[in-house]
């Protein structure tokens, strides 16, 4: 087996350390690659981290008459809008 000077092997074959360039093709399974590294097993994936999202409940109600009328007012009014004949 040739092995690129310097390269490390992955399941798609030998890589450039530093760049990432995919060097020879060759199909390799863990226990070779766990070969290449002097161990016996590959080592075991990690665990999965369970995350816990903590939002806010979502509440639907009725909107009441003061918030509409207060978000109402707060809305940036509409300028007229013009005919191009009103420019001229």
């Amino acid at each position: 087996m040739a092995i690129p000077k310097g390269a490390i092997p992955t399941p798609k074959g030998w890589v450039h350390p530093k760049t990432g360039e995919l060097l020879k093709s060759q199909k390799m399974t863990a226990a070779q690659i766990a070969e290449f590294y002097g161990t016996s097993e590959p080592a075991p994936a990690p665990e999965p981290v369970m995350q816990t999202l903590h939002e806010a409940p979502a509440v639907e109600r009725p909107v009441t008459f003061e918030e509409i009328a207060h978000h109402d007012d707060d809305a940036p009014v509409e300028e007229e809008k013009k005919s191009w004949r009103d420019i001229f």
